[in-house]
């Protein structure tokens, strides 16, 4: 429960579920998921484990569909690993890329920007030969005299009113802006970075191999950097056989890897399916999946009370669901959701909105659910319906483009019982093409009538 007790009200109700909004570790509306994983559920505990037992720095990697609870977990794993004696730089990655054109250098200098601003944040200074060797490389490559000029006068006019920032952070700021935000000047800057990528990843060892330094200089045992929201990532087509995925995380995956501190990087759960993942496996060994809440059984698709009864405690530790929900409303939502936590808060939201008073019914739920099947069915290609079908057939998916976009988009969500399996999202089962699909499996394969 939150300290003042599950919301009866609307507002408050609605207010509580917001679905962008992951849990701070701590937080007492927090509920461990993982018995409705299945025997992954405890990725970030694994995480947590390796960084524990390993006297070299690892790289992990932690997928998952996006909402799932990834966030959530990492704010606890943050918490967790800085009792046990870490000094832990977590940083939200879409801060500062631009998620629709995020290329290499764009994440590499958003790593190093974040740490740095980590230690500074933390009292944590580094060689200030260090970070001046670094941002006169800097100055070369990219920036213009006059432009130098201009961020160290903002600099000394900072400081001059109590500001802290010094030229290096100020400077990293600047560049990251401008990649986030400016189509030119993200050009230009790509222009002159790209060919300088290796020496910018070796200066950035550099940097990294100083911070480790410093903080067991502070007393911890060791640097850890968390990389959230880097799943984000928009999937697209490069045109040349490779997607924007497997450039940033395949093809340039050394980037991250070489930095030289334990790390963990969230990443599409789609591009666990790529036609690379054996590239993917040999670049990145340590990789975790947190896959849905198993809400039905494989195959008979009957209930699984376990993890419905999870996710209703999710629900009840953030609202009173005696006051605000009729019987069986809950339950129906639970089943909407597909065992997705976000989609199932967004469902709640979408309903409350829709009730006049409470309790919301189940009248009410279905309305809400058929906002989100339309928002589904404004999404989904033409091409992609008979895979669907496929897959709601066999619940498993093929290493290709096509696929990868699906679970991505959601449109297909992975479980596990002692196996990895995917299905269908119960939205995308209620609008009419699929239906057609369906039928025209069926009768291609000789079934008769579909289920349902």
């Amino acid at each position: 429960m939150s300290p003042s007790g599950p919301a009866t009200n609307r507002a408050d109700a609605f207010n509580r579920c917001d679905p962008a909004v992951p849990l701070p570790a701590g937080d007492e509306r927090y509920v461990d998921l993982a018995a409705g994983r299945g025997e992954e559920g405890s990725a970030v505990a694994k995480c947590r484990e390796c960084i524990r037992l390993s006297k070299t720095p690892l790289v992990q990697l932690l997928a998952g569909h996006r909402g799932c609870g990834k966030s959530t977990e990492l704010r606890r794993l943050e918490r967790d690993l800085e009792g046990d004696g870490f000094f832990v730089a977590y940083f939200e990655a879409d801060v500062d890329l631009d998620l629709e054109d995020t290329e290499p250098v764009d994440v590499l200098l958003a790593v190093i920007r974040n740490l740095e601003a980590a230690l500074r944040a933390k009292g944590i200074d580094l060689s200030p030969k260090l970070l001046d060797d670094f941002l006169k490389w800097f100055a070369e490559i990219v920036l213009e005299t006059t432009e130098r000029k201009a961020i160290e006068a903002e600099v000394k006019s900072e400081i001059g009113l109590g500001a802290n920032v010094p030229l290096f952070g100020k400077f990293l700021a600047r560049l990251t802006g401008q990649i986030k935000t400016g189509t030119e000047s993200k050009k230009n800057v790509r222009q002159k970075l790209d060919p300088q990528i290796s020496q910018l990843l070796e200066r950035g060892r550099l940097l990294v191999t100083a911070a480790r330094a410093a903080v067991r200089k502070a007393g911890k045992k060791d640097l850890v950097v968390i990389a959230d929201n880097l799943d984000r990532i928009a999937f697209k087509d490069r045109g040349d056989g490779r997607t924007s995925h497997e450039v940033l995380f395949v093809d340039r995956g050394d980037l991250l890897k070489k930095l030289g501190c334990h790390t963990v990087i969230t990443v599409p759960i789609s591009l666990f399916f790529s036609p690379k993942q054996a590239n993917l496996s040999a670049i990145f060994p340590d990789r975790h999946v947190l896959p849905m809440v198993k809400i039905a059984q494989r195959s008979t698709r009957k209930p699984w009370k376990k993890g419905r009864q999870l996710l209703a405690d999710l629900i009840g530790h953030r609202i009173d669901l005696g006051t605000l929900f009729a019987k069986g409303a809950v339950d129906d939502l639970i089943t909407m959701s597909g065992g997705h936590p976000r989609i199932l808060m967004t469902l709640v939201r979408y309903a409350l909105v829709d009730a006049e008073e409470p309790p919301v019914t189940r009248k009410v739920v279905a309305r809400a659910f058929r906002r989100l099947v339309d928002d589904y069915g404004r999404s989904i290609p033409e091409e992609h319906w008979p895979l669907l079908a496929r897959i709601d057939r066999e619940q498993t998916v093929r290493n290709d483009e096509a696929h990868q976009l699906m679970l991505f988009n959601m449109s297909v969500l992975e479980y596990q019982n002692a196996e990895r399996w995917c299905d269908v999202h119960p939205a995308v089962r209620e609008l009419a093409p699929f239906k057609a699909a369906l039928a025209r499996l069926a009768a291609e394969d000789g079934d008769g009538e579909p289920e349902g």
